[in-house]
């Protein structure tokens, strides 16, 4: 005695098609990464470094300079060239998206002497990665891989 069934397999064959072709582009999490970024980066900017423990403060004379210039200007906005850089990663060159990667930051010369710090001005964190950022991104990578949506 035998069972024969034939199984219709073309809907999890187009499922599987569509998380194949997903796997291979990630564009759409890349985008999401960007906006969660530019929030982080804003954040830290208009918090005085509270993203990333805390920046130093201006030193007198030049926190003085501003104040008479910039009186509402957070601590490292003078122009706002630079936070604009960050707030808008669309703003410079350094920001790219490709299928499988993504590149995202400032290209703005100053910006490297704030992130390292220099011998008369003491670092201060403007790229970082913000706490569970990478945990919140594989996630959305493992969801928009399955289901289609970040």
């Amino acid at each position: 005695m035998r069972v024969t069934a034939d199984v219709d397999t073309r809907d999890a064959e187009k499922m599987l098609d569509k998380i194949s072709d997903r796997s291979r582009d990630f564009s759409p999490v890349w985008r999401y990464a960007k906006r969660q970024l530019e929030k982080s980066f804003s954040e830290n900017f208009l918090s005085g470094g509270g993203l990333v423990g805390g920046w130093a403060p201006l030193d007198a004379g030049y926190a003085s300079w501003k104040s008479a210039r910039r009186p509402a200007a957070p601590i490292l906005v003078f122009g706002g060239q630079l936070f604009n850089s960050l707030r808008s990663l669309d703003r410079t060159s350094v920001n790219k998206i490709d299928k499988l990667s993504a590149e995202f930051g400032t290209d703005i010369e100053y910006a490297k002497f704030h992130q390292y710090g220099t011998t008369k001005m003491p670092q201060r964190k403007i790229i970082f990665e913000p706490k569970g950022f990478t945990n919140d991104l594989s996630k959305k990578a493992r969801n928009y891989v399955i289901r289609g949506k970040i």
